[in-house]
C-alpha cells in the first residue's frame, strides 16, 4: 500500500457511516464527522466509552451490540474501523477496500483508503491539515499554529 493519500474534502451529508467498535477513538472520530449530518450507526461488541449513551440518547447514532458481519456493508459510503484488535481493523478495512468503500484504520498509518485530517474552522476559512506519514499529533500541533496565526490577525 504505501503512504500516497491525496488531501481532499469530501460531503458526508445524507452518507450512511458505519463505526465500527465504540471506544474512545471511536467516539473521537463519530464527534469529528457528527456535525455532517450524516447517519451514523456503530456495531460493537461492547461499548468502552461512556459518552455513547448520550450520543444514543440524543438520537445521534445507532448502536447495535453484536459481532461485525460483512452483511453490515451494505449501502455504507464510509467506514471507521476502530475496534482495540489491530487485526480485526485490517480484516475489516481489507474487506471494503475491495468493495471500493471509504475506510478509515485507526490501528495503521497505511491499511486504510482514507485518513482525516485535522481541521481547523473559522467563519471564513477551512483548513485541514494531513501529515504524509499519519503522525495525528504532528497534524493537531500544526492546525493550532495555523488558528492562533489566523485569530491573532482578526
Amino acid at each position: 500500500m504505501g503512504s500516497n493519500f491525496f488531501p481532499v474534502s469530501i460531503k458526508l451529508e445524507g452518507k450512511n457511516v458505519l463505526v465500527i467498535g465504540a471506544g474512545k477513538i471511536a467516539y473521537r472520530k463519530i464527534e469529528t464527522i457528527i456535525k455532517q449530518k450524516c447517519n451514523i450507526k456503530v456495531i460493537t461488541k461492547s461499548i468502552e466509552e461512556n459518552r455513547f449513551e448520550d450520543l444514543m440518547n440524543n438520537k445521534k447514532i445507532s448502536l447495535e451490540i453484536k459481532e461485525f458481519k460483512e452483511e453490515d456493508l451494505e449501502n455504507i459510503f464510509l467506514v471507521i474501523a476502530a475496534t482495540s484488535n489491530e487485526k480485526v481493523n485490517r480484516d475489516i478495512a481489507e474487506l471494503c477496500m475491495n468493495k471500493n468503500i471509504l475506510v478509515n484504520n485507526i490501528t495503521s498509518k497505511d491499511e486504510m483508503n482514507l485518513r482525516f485530517s485535522s481541521i481547523y474552522e473559522s467563519e471564513d476559512f477551512q483548513i485541514s491539515v494531513s501529515t504524509k506519514k499519519g503522525n495525528p499529533k504532528r497534524a493537531i500541533e500544526i492546525k493550532n499554529l495555523i488558528k492562533e496565526f489566523l485569530e491573532k490577525e482578526e
